[in-house]
């Protein structure tokens, strides 16, 4: 039979789990983003290392019209790299995804290294994560403005 303290070790690496997952997201999403080269031109491909990679939005290439992500790597890889307006033109939401990701990424890592910083957070961090709700519905419309200006 496991001790209190073994049930309790137990809890806390369970929940962990979840804050290293966000937290390898976000690390991966911004290495990339800083990896990458923003596109030279408009429609440009983003290049790693100079080589022009593929556009892999699948559902543009089926349909013809652009998902509501379109643009959004292009737009990160802009943002990262201190282009702005590019990456407002590239993704009308890609600096608010950039500066969600940021603040998600800084709060997880937070959460791992002072667990003490989760009782302290508890409520800052149930607002971060309905903030992914919040980023999807703007997603949503801004897909719709994008269709109608189509």
């Amino acid at each position: 039979m496991k001790t209190r303290l073994e049930s309790q070790n137990h809890r806390q690496e369970r929940a962990l789990l979840p804050q290293f997952v966000i937290l390898g997201i976000c690390f991966f999403i911004l290495l990339f983003a800083v990896l990458l080269s923003p596109p030279a031109q408009d429609d440009g491909p983003v290049r790693l290392a100079g080589i022009p990679l593929p556009q892999t939005c699948q559902f543009r290439a089926l349909t013809g019209i652009p998902c509501p992500g379109c643009g959004l790597t292009r737009s990160l890889t802009a943002a990262v790299h201190g282009r702005i307006g590019d990456s407002f033109r590239h993704h009308r939401l890609g600096a608010m995804t950039l500066v969600y990701i940021l603040v998600q990424f800084f709060h997880r890592l937070g959460l791992i290294l002072l667990p003490v910083f989760w009782l302290r957070t508890f409520g800052a961090g149930k607002i971060l994560d309905r903030g992914i709700i919040v980023l999807a519905v703007l997603f949503g419309l801004n897909w719709i403005a994008t269709l109608i200006l189509l």
